[in-house]
C-alpha cells in the first residue's frame, strides 16, 4: 500500500499539532494582510502623487519579492539593526512566530492592495454620486456604498489569494516554526517515509482550500444574490 497507516497513526498528534500551526498562520495572516493592504489600496487611488508613489512601490516590491527573501530578510536581517536587541520591538521579533506573520502579510498585502485598488476604481459612480446627493458624507459614503460595491467585485480574487496564503505558510519552516509541511517532513526524517507523510499533509490542504472556497462562495451568494438567482433562472429555461 502507499499509504503506511502504522507511520500515520502513530504520528497524528505531530500532524494535528503542524495543521493547527498553518491554520493561525493563516486567519492571522488574513488578518493583518487586510489592514495592511486596504490603506495600501487607498493609497493607490488617492489624488495624492506621493501616495500613489507610495502604493505602487509596496505593491510593486512585496508582489515582486519571493516569500522566502522577505521571510529571511526580517527574520535575519531584523536583529543586524543596530539597537534593536535593547528596544521593547525585540519582544515581539525575537521569535519566529511574529515575524513569519509580519513576512507573510505583507506579500499577501502586495497582491491584496492591487485587487482593492482595482475594485474600488470600478465601483458604480452613479451609487457614490446618488450617496453624496442624499448627503451622506465621504465616509459615510465609503463605507455603506464604495466598500460593499468593492467587496462584490473582488470576493473572487481575495478568495484566490487567501488560498495562496495558505499554501504559502509552508514557508515558514525555514525558520524553525513546525507547521503542516514541517510536521510531514519531520515524520519524513524519522521513518524515511515521504509518502505518507506528504499525502496526508496534501489532503489536509486540499480540505482547508475547500473550505475557504467554499466560504467565498457563500459571501458571493451573500453579496450578490442576484448574479445567482440569474444563474439558476438561465439553468431553469434550458
Amino acid at each position: 500500500m502507499i499509504l503506511d497507516w502504522e507511520t500515520f497513526l502513530t504520528f497524528v498528534p505531530l500532524l494535528v499539532q503542524g495543521a493547527v500551526t498553518t491554520i493561525e498562520l493563516t486567519v492571522l495572516v488574513t488578518i493583518f494582510g487586510f489592514l495592511i493592504a486596504l490603506p495600501v489600496a487607498l493609497a493607490r487611488n488617492s489624488a495624492s502623487r506621493a501616495a500613489r508613489a507610495f502604493a505602487r512601490s509596496f505593491i510593486f516590491f512585496f508582489r515582486g519579492a519571493p516569500i522566502l527573501a522577505v521571510l529571511f530578510l526580517l527574520y535575519y536581517g531584523l536583529p543586524q539593526i543596530p539597537g534593536i536587541k535593547d528596544s521593547i520591538l525585540w519582544h515581539l521579533i525575537a521569535r519566529p512566530m511574529p515575524i513569519a506573520v509580519l513576512a507573510l502579510s505583507l506579500n499577501s498585502a502586495g497582491f491584496l492592495a492591487e485587487i482593492f485598488a482595482l475594485a474600488l476604481r470600478n465601483v458604480a459612480v452613479g451609487d457614490i454620486e446618488a450617496a453624496r446627493a442624499f448627503g451622506f458624507s465621504r465616509f459615510q459614503t465609503f463605507l455603506r456604498f464604495a466598500l460593499p460595491g468593492a467587496a462584490r467585485l473582488c470576493m473572487r480574487a481575495y478568495g484566490n489569494e487567501l488560498v495562496f496564503v495558505l499554501k504559502g505558510t509552508a514557508a515558514v519552516n525555514f525558520i524553525t516554526i513546525t507547521d503542516l509541511i514541517g510536521a510531514a517532513n519531520q515524520i519524513y526524517f524519522n521513518t524515511f517515509d515521504p509518502i505518507t507523510p506528504l499525502l496526508v499533509a496534501g489532503a489536509i490542504y486540499l480540505v482547508f482550500a475547500l473550505l475557504i472556497v467554499t466560504a467565498v462562495r457563500y459571501m458571493e451568494r451573500r453579496l450578490s444574490p442576484w448574479l445567482f438567482l440569474k444563474a439558476a433562472l438561465k439553468e431553469a429555461k434550458a
